[in-house]
């Protein structure tokens, strides 16, 4: 599991929602929040393969419609001095109108531009509650480039209620491709609140690499 995505690259984002979410999941988002708004979206995760827990927190400030910047940790709760600093921006090409694909570039970084990433990510409505998005892009995470792709699809039951699946990979010339897929719930609790519940693993050790989450996303204004 790569660190930058797990911070950069979440939900691919539920079409009904009144909130644009980053979390949960490792798939591709392409919304931007509304411009002069703040939001704030942690979560607690569980992760067999390194038996212990981790939480995430992003920080999205909405500049324009088309751009926002953010701010984002993962905190070890075992070792603090594994927990991670950076910063990304995300900055929309494509709204995705009327069905139409959407396109949008986010770049991401730690503080010393050691690991970085840039990511094309892209969404599609496909019916009124079904929805599908797609990522592609770079990693540089400890001295390895890595190829990143992903595909999901969501679906909505009610305005508040949704479900989502994604399969993603990371891809290296020197080591083994590495793959995963999740499925999570995202509940729309307030017009300004959603909390979720994700559950993710490497579908070729599911017994030993897989991972719980649980999270809340809250707008500020």
């Amino acid at each position: 599991m790569k660190i930058i995505l797990l911070l950069l690259t979440f939900l691919p984002i539920l079409h009904f929602a009144q909130m644009e979410t980053d979390r949960p999941g490792e798939g591709t988002a392409s919304t931007i929040i509304f411009a002069k708004t703040i939001q704030l979206e942690s979560g607690i995760i569980y992760n067999r393969n390194e038996k212990g827990f981790t939480s995430d927190h992003l920080l999205r400030f909405g500049l324009t419609e088309r751009w926002e910047v953010r701010l984002q940790t993962i905190q070890n709760l075992s070792d603090s001095s594994e927990s991670t600093y950076g910063f990304s921006s995300k900055y929309n090409f494509l709204k995705g109108e009327d069905y139409a694909p959407s396109l949008t570039l986010i770049a991401d970084s730690d503080f010393k531009f050691e690991d970085y990433s840039f990511i094309l990510a892209s969404d599609k409505q496909l019916t009124e509650n079904f929805g599908s998005s797609a990522g592609i892009g770079y990693v540089k995470e400890n001295l390895q480039d890595f190829y990143f792709l992903s595909f999901g699809l969501d679906y909505s039951f009610t305005d508040r209620l949704g479900i989502f699946t994604d399969h993603y990979g990371y891809f290296n010339s020197n080591l083994s491709p590495e793959h995963g897929v999740d499925f999570g719930l995202t509940y729309l609790a307030a017009p300004r609140l959603q909390l979720d519940v994700s559950v993710g693993s490497n579908p070729q050790n599911i017994s030993e690499e897989y991972y719980l989450s649980t999270g809340i996303s809250y707008r500020f204004r």
